[in-house]
């Protein structure tokens, strides 16, 4: 059984309409594609570079996280209500908890067989998203990622890969919750250079580029990169620069507005104050790559032009030989 790391990076878009720059750069909105393209995110392009990237991935359902937490975690759509009712407090726990996630899926056909951990937190980590018990190890909401990867995760595996043991593991998921809310906070997409990361989305990539080179680092020194496959993924992207954030009172290309309803926005005008007609869909456009030393040769260095939310789960389910049945394809069958 081949090990897989899957992290999910909360708000992280995987691509922009290509005609927005930022006013005053010749930079895009903070996003994968266009900032791999600028060379400013030498880890992620490494992956992107041998591996398997989707140039396009799209959420084409709820652009909430408790939304796309789920289609991360069970690779099919769901009704709204059994993901977010405006809130996160029950009844849609009770709906939510009617699937069952992969990971936990994974746990009963593999059993002993299997040894995962889960570094997440609330509401994660109920039933019907990245619920196994005995696998979570889970923190209060709102967290530090680097708290999460170096004190939590990282110490984890480094343990239970010690060869005194006879323990090795074979999946991991950590969930890295803070770019959304830079998202959230009206931040800029892009801010002079500062000493905090969180200043701006432009400053949070890079920063978040600094941490997959970490996990990189740690795979390369315990000699298991080649028998792991890394998958990366987002929920969702954001509002910026577009007909949503315009009515919402912004007057800048260059500030964040949440990724709320409507998710199919336009590119905005902002100097004639006007659509200029254009797709945008921020909140749409997420993140999906596949990596990693364990990626058969023949996928790497490839691209898939367009995939979707769900084609994240049934792809881990690929690599891992689980039987796991739900709406999405692999796209290592595209």
């Amino acid at each position: 059984m081949k090990r897989v790391i899957y992290l999910i990076i909360d708000q992280l878009a995987g691509h922009w309409e290509e005609s927005v720059r930022i006013e005053g750069t010749d930079l895009p909105p903070a996003n994968v594609k266009g900032y791999h393209e600028k060379g400013l995110i030498p880890n992620f392009s490494y992956l992107i570079d041998n591996g398997l990237w989707v140039k396009r991935p799209w959420n084409k359902g709820q652009c909430q996280t408790p939304c796309g937490m789920k289609y991360l975690a069970t690779g099919s759509y769901i009704e709204e209500k059994a993901c977010y009712d405006g809130s996160y407090k029950r009844p849609w726990y009770i709906e939510s908890e009617k699937q069952m996630g992969f990971f936990e899926f994974a746990k009963r056909y593999y059993g002993e067989k299997i040894t995962a951990g889960i570094f997440s937190c609330s509401p994660w980590l109920s039933k019907g998203h990245f619920y196994v018990p005995e696998f979570m190890h889970g923190m209060v909401s709102g967290y530090a990622d680097e708290v999460m990867l170096r004190q939590f995760a990282l110490p984890w595996m480094e343990r239970i890969d010690n060869p005194e043991l006879p323990l090795t593991w074979n999946l991991v998921h950590i969930y890295f919750p803070v770019m959304d809310g830079i998202g959230h906070s009206g931040a800029p997409s892009y801010g002079q250079p500062d000493s905090d990361p969180r200043s701006s989305k432009h400053s949070y990539l890079l920063f978040l580029d600094g941490l997959v080179g970490e996990i990189r680092a740690y795979l390369n020194k315990a000699g298991i990169w080649e028998e792991t496959c890394f998958v990366i993924a987002a929920d969702h992207g954001y509002h910026l620069g577009c007909s949503v954030a315009a009515e919402a009172g912004i007057e800048t290309n260059n500030r964040c507005y949440g990724h709320g309803k409507p998710y199919d926005c336009k590119v905005w005008d902002f100097e004639n104050n006007r659509s200029t007609g254009v797709y945008s869909g921020g909140p749409r456009r997420i993140t999906f790559i596949l990596s990693g030393g364990a990626l058969d040769e023949k996928y790497r260095g490839k691209t898939v032009e367009q995939a979707e939310i769900i084609d994240v789960i049934p792809t881990i389910a690929d690599l891992l030989d689980v039987p796991y049945e739900c709406q999405g394809k692999s796209i290592l069958h595209k």
